[in-house]
């Protein structure tokens, strides 16, 4: 008996949903502590983009460079992705664990060089957010973001309305998009916790669940038989 073209596979569920929830807490808390040490937002660019605006009505070169700069770094970043992946579809198997150390590796880097480069440091964190923000993952239509919310809430909002209209919605979408926006919002509380108790070495926790992840992922993917399988 063929199974509902909109129900999630079982097998997928579990990843997707700790996947999912583990990196928007992550996307969250970087975000915040980045801004607590001084710097912008590195999670997403639409505020980057209205700065850079203000930046050229200002004819402020320096900011204006800066901010352009932090633009391509979160763009160069997805880039990487983009080269890693292949494509946005989810399917277990795919090489997400190279991406993800990579992305762990951006982070580390940039929590070392805070202290000694601000603005190198700000700008890797932002690449490290925009490899995060091309693995989005598209499953059944349902588009899956981690760095920002203004996506989340979109969908969010769109999957109620199409309720009330009576359309059928799973259960499981309206979970999951409740569960990124309130990973993200509670990775952020806990940045603030942890820059008031530890500053900089604060990104040190989301560096080392990363890479805890990444390697995860990799030895599955090992130990599941995925490797020896094209993967794109």
């Amino acid at each position: 008996m063929p199974k509902h073209p909109s129900r999630l596979p079982d097998h997928q569920l579990p990843f997707l949903m700790a996947g999912g929830l583990l990196l928007a807490g992550i996307a969250g808390y970087v975000n915040v502590v980045v801004i607590a040490l001084g710097g912008p937002p590195v999670t997403h660019v639409t505020g980057t983009v209205s700065r850079l605006s203000a930046d050229l009505g200002r004819a402020d070169v320096n900011d204006a460079l800066f901010v352009l700069s932090l633009v391509a770094s979160f763009i160069a970043g997805a880039g990487v992705s983009g080269f890693v992946l292949g494509t946005q579809t989810l399917r277990l198997g795919r090489r997400y664990g190279v991406a993800v150390l990579i992305e762990a590796v951006l982070l580390g880097s940039a929590t070392v060089l805070f202290p000694h480069a601000f603005g190198i440091a700000v700008l890797l964190a932002a690449g490290a957010a925009g490899l995060q923000n091309g693995m989005a993952s598209s499953y059944r239509h349902l588009i899956l973001r981690t760095t920002h919310v203004t996506g989340i809430a979109t969908d969010l909002g769109f999957e109620l309305g199409r309720r009330l209209a009576g359309h059928r919605v799973e259960a499981w979408h309206f979970v999951l998009l409740l569960g990124l926006l309130l990973a993200f919002g509670t990775g952020g509380v806990l940045g603030a916790f942890a820059h008031r108790d530890h500053g900089v070495q604060a990104l040190t926790l989301p560096t080392a669940l990363l890479a805890a992840a990444g390697f995860s992922y990799f030895g599955w993917r090992r130990i599941s038989g995925f490797a020896h399988r094209s993967a794109r």
